[in-house]
């Protein structure tokens, strides 16, 4: 996490605890398990007296599902069964894209491409209702799609204003609108910050919006 920060720009203040950090046994962890059974996107799930099908819908993370459960909604609401939504589509959040990389693959992945991609896939289900994994249910996905939508257009043009200067990710992050101040942004919800600038950097070089600026270290980038 340090060396990937101090690669984004972060200042050695912000740096020092996470170096400090490094070999402790006393810090909470991450531990990964293997799933107890492979979802196939597209495919019903084994599941006895229900239809639900599973939807690939990557962008929160490589790996999110929503599922469909295509059945008539009981109180009549016009639309086709249910959909449970997990992370990708909340009532009134934007949910959190970051930059996440694939150790085995060389490939330049685009996160945020692959979430708008992802929300025009679910819009078109037009489930009668969402149920989230944050907030509240709610109605009418397509119209929610669209307002994801529109927010990250007007995101991206904001962050190529921004570029007219040269900026690492750090510095772009301390500049963006987010829901309180940069310097009232809590120590760990920075790095979270810092991988959401960095996944709508990755989607402005992806349309040849942005470019990274030659022998900048830490990388820079700017508008193209």
């Amino acid at each position: 996490m340090a060396d990937k920060l101090a690669a984004a720009g972060a200042p050695e203040e912000h740096l020092a605890p996470l170096r400090a950090a490094h070999g402790r046994r006393d810090l909470p962890g991450l531990t990964s398990a293997l799933p107890d059974r492979e979802i196939v996107p597209g495919e019903l799930l084994d599941l006895p007296g229900r239809r639900l099908r599973a939807i690939w819908t990557p962008g929160h993370t490589p790996g999110h599902v929503c599922l469909h459960l295509e059945e008539d909604h009981p109180a009549g609401l016009p639309g086709h069964g249910r959909l449970f939504s997990g992370d990708h589509l909340l009532p009134e959040i934007t949910p959190h894209i970051g930059l996440y990389e694939d150790p085995d693959d060389t490939t330049a992945t685009d996160p945020l491409g692959d979430y708008l991609d992802s929300l025009e896939r679910v819009g078109r289900l037009e489930p009668a209702e969402v149920l989230p994994a944050h907030q509240h249910p709610f109605t009418d996905a397509p119209g929610r799609v669209r307002e994801l939508l529109a927010h990250h257009r007007e995101r991206l043009t904001g962050l190529l204003t921004l570029l007219s200067d040269p900026l690492t990710p750090w510095q772009l992050a301390e500049r963006m609108e987010w829901n309180r101040p940069w310097e009232q942004i809590p120590y760990g919800s920075r790095h979270i910050a810092v991988a959401e600038a960095e996944a709508h950097l990755r989607r402005l070089v992806k349309l040849g919006r942005a470019e990274a600026v030659a022998g900048s270290d830490p990388v820079a980038y700017a508008a193209t």
